[in-house]
């Protein structure tokens, strides 16, 4: 399980390939759309002790983590609160090192790691390719070395690594690529081999540039637990054509954030197969199109 605090075809000059994961696609289990904010170092753990009691490790379950997102309330539109998650209020003074929430994590996260390994079982962890994670904590866009870097020492298995707050850094493959990329390098240049998870909500035609850097990314926005639904949360009929397949731009309203673009957010079951029925082709060992969380 990979418990996180819970991977591109223009250039070749990292692959994901280069670390000899996701032959077949990852099989685990995530914090957010159960526990959301609320999740915790004991959290963490009991749910491992599941995973292997239940015998979802068994059956390749091995993948679970904590990750954090914007805790949503459906007042005056979707409005995202500030999620603490595993991050720490900021950095660590004078390194630039990420810290974990002290209260929530008290015994840091490769303790953590260490009693999920000793389960048999992986870890995986959350940030952004931005300035700030989704839920305002600090984010990776600048620090790429120095996180990956972290996550090795912290024995991390899995990044999921989102697109909020990225500066603008969008618009073009080419700068989209370059900002998932610098990522890339800095996790495989760690020599661990760290599962790479993009999920930058399929913008700018991710399937076709993502498959060189990453073992799986996200080809739409983000996924509802409805099967059949159709509406103009998730207007496009295509990704192929889809300019704005998630969310782009936030602002400041107190203490929330809002955002100011959400073309195909809450995307129907039914609605990310049909995303997702053209680009098969694009995936294969080691390189996946990832169609958001199984909805049960």
């Amino acid at each position: 399980m990979l418990a996180l605090l819970s991977i591109l075809g223009l250039v070749g000059s990292a692959k994901a390939a280069d670390n000899g994961l996701a032959r077949t696609p990852q099989m685990g289990w995530n914090t957010w759309n159960k526990f959301a904010c609320d999740i915790s170092e004991n959290l963490i753990l009991s749910a491992g002790k599941a995973i292997v009691a239940t015998g979802l490790k068994d059956l390749g379950y091995n993948c679970g983590y904590q990750r954090t997102s914007p805790c949503v309330s459906m007042t005056q539109g979707a409005m995202h609160s500030r999620c603490r998650s595993w991050h720490a209020a900021s950095r660590e003074a004078g390194t630039g090192k990420p810290v974990a929430d002290s209260t929530r994590f008290p015994n840091g996260i490769k303790h953590l790691s260490d009693n999920i390994h000793s389960l048999g079982l992986k870890i995986g962890i959350y940030s952004s390719a931005g300035l700030y994670t989704c839920g305002r904590r600090f984010g990776s866009l600048g620090y790429e070395q120095i996180d990956a870097k972290t996550y090795a020492e912290w024995e991390i298995d899995y990044l999921k690594y989102d697109n909020c707050y990225n500066e603008g850094r969008h618009g073009t493959p080419l700068i989209s690529y370059e900002r998932y990329a610098n990522m890339s390098r800095a996790l495989n240049a760690t020599g661990r081999p760290i599962l790479y998870s993009m999920c930058n909500w399929g913008e700018d035609g991710t399937w076709n540039w993502a498959t060189e850097i990453a073992n799986s990314w996200r080809m739409s926005g983000d996924i509802k637990d409805t099967f059949a639904g159709y509406d103009d949360r998730c207007p496009c009929t295509s990704m192929l054509d889809c300019k704005l397949p998630g969310y782009r731009e936030f602002k400041f309203a107190g203490q929330f954030c809002i955002p100011i673009f959400t073309l195909s957010k809450d995307c129907s079951v039914a609605r990310i197969l049909d995303f997702a029925a053209p680009l098969g082709q694009k995936a294969g060992p080691g390189r996946w199109n990832d169609l958001d969380m199984l909805e049960v």
